[in-house]
């Protein structure tokens, strides 16, 4: 007797590989990747093959292969592509750059609405988004506050819609995420978004520079999961606190950004 195949649903798939739904909808709809069943309803069913060309697609991207390009790699062809250089930037990059220099808000609105929806989210961080904060940095003042204002902008709106989104689809419960960073900071945004497409329901605090008021707060209660993110050294007095709500959440709580390195303490 045969096995019978076992299918996944859309969000299954996504927590089981970490490409988002909408990425593996866009991989479909415009490079015809991935081409799952359907049920009665329309619903997307994954097969177990389906799950391992998806990891397969992401090793490919992690390797600074385009999306654009994965067809040709899935039918065998110009297997030259996987020398591409793993920190190379998405082409994405130089468009938005461009248009950032003409202020162009249009054009920047669409090519990252573009890179979220097409790439996975540590791609999107690593090969997009970290590239064009390093450029943008070398351009001169003060027409870098210009551009920079722009892409921040842009981003902090793209991210906060999709944190909405997925928020409305979490099953898991909800997550409160403390950002002890610059308020805006787009990789605690990023690992935000992160989170949410994990199935957790995130309430963000952006900017939060003082924890005591956190640790006694009523709204700890509510909340399943608790993630700390900072890519900044923490003020010792706010270490103790810290640790506090890292015992209070247990499994639970995470650190993110480079927070961890400040929390191995000697005893």
């Amino acid at each position: 007797m045969g096995c019978e195949l076992k299918w996944y649903a859309i969000r299954e798939v996504a927590e089981l590989t970490g490409v988002k739904p909408v990425t593996l909808r866009a991989w479909q709809r415009r490079y015809n990747l991935i081409k799952p069943q359907r049920t009665d309803k329309g619903h997307r069913l994954y097969s177990e093959q389906d799950i391992s060309e998806i990891r397969q697609i992401q090793s490919w991207l992690a390797k600074g292969v385009a999306i654009g390009k994965v067809p040709q790699l899935l039918a065998g062809e110009n297997a030259d592509m996987l020398a591409a250089d793993p920190l190379a930037r998405l082409a994405e990059c130089e468009t938005v750059l461009m248009s950032l220099a003409q202020l162009q808000r249009q054009k920047v609105q669409q090519t990252i609405s573009s890179v979220l929806k097409e790439y996975p989210l540590n791609i999107a961080e690593n090969q997009f988004v970290g590239p064009i904060v390093e450029s943008l940095e070398q351009v001169k003042a003060p027409i870098r506050t210009l551009q920079k204002a722009l892409f921040q902008s842009v981003m902090l709106s793209r991210l906060s819609a999709i944190l909405e989104s997925e928020n409305k689809a979490a099953k898991k419960g909800r997550c409160l995420f403390v950002n002890l960073d610059s308020v805006g900071n787009l990789f605690a945004w990023l690992h935000a978004v992160e989170v949410s497409s994990e199935g957790w329901n995130v309430t963000m605090l952006d900017g939060v520079d003082e924890l005591s008021a956190l640790v006694e707060h009523s709204c700890l209660d509510e909340m399943s999961s608790l993630v700390l993110f900072s890519n900044r050294p923490v003020p010792e007095g706010q270490m103790d606190l810290i640790d506090q709500l890292m015992t209070r959440f247990g499994s639970h709580g995470r650190i993110g950004g480079a927070l961890h390195t400040f929390l191995k303490r000697d005893k």
